[in-house]
């Protein structure tokens, strides 16, 4: 096995993979940081702006929360307990947004 070590010493150096991400129908090569994000957010999140591959903004959950409000028509509630209705009458509670 002489030659073995002189084949190993001669061997081409392997090619650095650059990793590419298709978005918006066109190949980009990226860094590997901006790869990994990329694959764990998914490339339909990432669009092209001024050449630079950004992420689309995140839509911010609002959340509604009902009101009790005095009405024409409502609840009549047990020691004001919203939780304990007993009527439907003329100038109760009701739930509004």
């Amino acid at each position: 096995m002489p030659g073995a070590f002189d084949a190993l010493r001669n061997m081409a150096e392997p090619k650095k993979v650059i990793p590419k991400v298709t978005i918006d129908g066109k190949v980009f090569e990226v860094s590997v940081e901006l790869f990994r994000q990329i694959r764990k957010y998914g490339e339909s999140q990432y669009f092209v702006k001024d050449g630079k591959i950004v992420m689309k903004p995140l839509p911010r959950a609002t959340l509604k929360y009902s009101v009790l409000k005095k009405g024409e028509r409502g609840f009549a509630l047990l020691n004001e307990n919203r939780f304990w209705p007993t009527d439907v009458i003329e100038g109760g509670y009701e739930w509004t947004r």
